[in-house]
């Protein structure tokens, strides 16, 4: 097939699009965003990112840019009877630099993401809706306001209400759960600021986020009272109810944004058909109160935007990318369940003491769950079993299971960097990678030593490899995603590994273009 116009055309220039524009860019894959909203937002969305989230922003190499403007979060804090209970940030054996959950308005999120998809040469294109599409094997053909483009892919990350995900006829099956109200607003209180509060005022119950701006709180109101239309209205709510719930005088200033909503919990039962793809609210909905949309969404897009990328190069068969629904529906299909026990927990005033250790226990689970570090691939196509270690990631899991203390090791501080590379990468202990034979194009080799070889990682205190559980003469095999596909000892297994994992046979020919 020939005269395509780009490889990707991707429908939404939110967090989910971007990311993924941005990545297939940083692979050299042409790529168009189009988005029908005017531009850019200007009120305030989603607002947690989590720690899974942090460390594809690190190798995105754009965390630096995000860091300055969120704060983090370090607790629950339920408010009831006249006491407040704290439940520190605890992800247990889940090792990461981030332990902790980081507010940061999606407006700066879209910001940063959109300066380095420019900065890679895709601009978003506003005011330009998809009409329509028609897909088969060879080509997708979509309808813009002012032209036709021939593109080899379609990929929608344009939300809950998608028109690729309708015209696509993919059921967001499930149900409409409850009726909330939130609101942006300044508020007068000493509650601690690097916690998310959870109060029972009569009759419902409220949630209260820290912005990083001083004194603005995100406040989420579960009874669903309230109109947006009258701000100064639901400025007077807010402040009856939590000064009921906090025992104190209470002062909410009139909010900057407000909105009421009913929550979905929805996921679709695939999430592409041929040669179209969704991610993000395009693919599955659920509720607000544990921060996982932005979260989820960007990482549907890091997984398949190198699965697109390895396609679209030659170096990878098409089967590939059926990888995508075999690793990402069953995340989303496990958040319905996982949003559903927040929203039933959130809105239970508990009052005794077996109940209030119980809620303990279910927020401690909650931590670990909403971090994204549980995600894993052991199942996958992708994964390759074999022996494992007694310690160091295992293949399906992610590779930095290092601590902050660690990350920042000379030895790790390289490894993050050779890692921000767009590639699969082979890392060897000790010796040069797959020595006497050659790597696939796709694949970049990198020695990590205690000693300063050229184009090595040095880990002079052997961080690195204690942290990998790395011996000489070993290797680990780590896709583009950052998760282990494989691991182990000598060229022949590494061969082995390479035979046997599905989709990535380097093509005799390039697909056209």
């Amino acid at each position: 097939m020939t005269g395509y116009d780009v490889d990707v055309l991707v429908v939404g220039a939110g967090p989910v699009g971007l990311t993924a524009a941005l990545q297939l860019a940083r692979w050299g894959v042409s790529v168009r965003v189009v988005d029908a909203a005017p531009g850019p937002a200007t009120t305030s969305r989603a607002l947690g990112t989590h720690a899974r989230s942090l460390e594809i922003y690190d190798q995105l190499g754009i965390l630096g840019d995000i860091a300055p403007h969120g704060t983090r979060v370090n607790a629950f804090i339920r408010h009831q009877a006249d006491r407040a209970s704290r439940v520190d940030f605890d992800f247990g054996d889940l090792t990461t630099r981030f332990p902790y959950m980081f507010n940061v308005d999606q407006v700066i999120t879209e910001r940063v993401l959109r300066a380095h998809a420019g900065s890679a040469g895709v601009e978003v294109e506003w005011n330009t809706a998809l009409e329509s599409f028609q897909h088969d094997q060879d080509v997708v053909t979509a309808k813009l306001p002012r032209e036709t483009v021939r593109a080899r892919y379609l990929w929608g990350c344009d939300g809950g209400h998608s028109t690729v995900r309708k015209a696509l006829e993919l059921p967001l099956a499930g149900e409409a759960a409850h009726t909330w109200l939130i609101a942006d607003a300044t508020v007068h209180t000493d509650l601690d600021r690097d916690g998310v509060h959870w109060l029972f005022p009569a009759g419902g119950a409220l949630m209260a986020f820290p912005f990083p701006d001083p004194g603005k709180w995100r406040l989420l109101d579960t009874t669903g009272e309230g109109e947006p239309e009258h701000p100064e209205q639901i400025a007077r709510q807010f402040g009856a109810k939590l000064s009921q719930a906090l025992g104190r005088e209470t002062v909410v200033e009139r909010p900057s944004w407000a909105s009421k909503f009913t929550i979905q919990q929805r996921a679709v039962p695939a999430m592409h058909v041929e040669r179209c793809f969704v991610s993000g609210d395009a693919a599955h909905v659920h509720s607000p109160a544990s921060g996982q949309g932005l979260n989820t969404g960007i990482q549907d897009a890091y997984n398949l935007a190198w699965k697109l990328a390895m396609v679209v190069h030659g170096h990878a068969d098409p089967v590939l990318l059926e990888t995508y629904d075999a690793e990402r529906v069953p995340i989303g299909q496990a958040l319905l369940a996982s949003t559903g026990k927040v929203m039933n927990t959130a809105m239970v005033d508990t009052t005794t003491e077996d109940t209030r250790e119980a809620d303990h226990g279910f927020m401690r689970r909650l931590i670990r769950s909403m971090s994204g570090l549980t995600i894993a691939y052991p199942d996958s196509p992708l994964t390759v079993p074999g022996q494992e270690p007694g310690e160091g990631p295992h293949p399906g899991q992610r590779l930095t299971q290092v601590s902050a203390s660690d990350a920042h090791s000379p030895g790790w501080t390289a490894l993050r960097a050779v890692l921000r590379t767009p590639a699969w990468h082979l890392l060897v202990a000790g010796r040069t990678p797959a020595a006497g034979q050659e790597l696939p194009a796709w694949l970049a080799g990198t020695t990590i030593s205690p000693r300063q070889l050229e184009e090595s990682v040095w880990d002079p205190d052997g961080r690195v490899q204690d942290t990998l559980a790395l011996t000489e003469g070993q290797w680990i095999l780590v896709r583009p995603d950052g998760y282990l596909s494989a691991r182990g000892a000598g060229d022949t297994s590494l061969r082995a590994a390479l035979d046997r994992l599905t989709g990535l046979h380097t093509r005799t020919e390039q697909e056209p273009s």
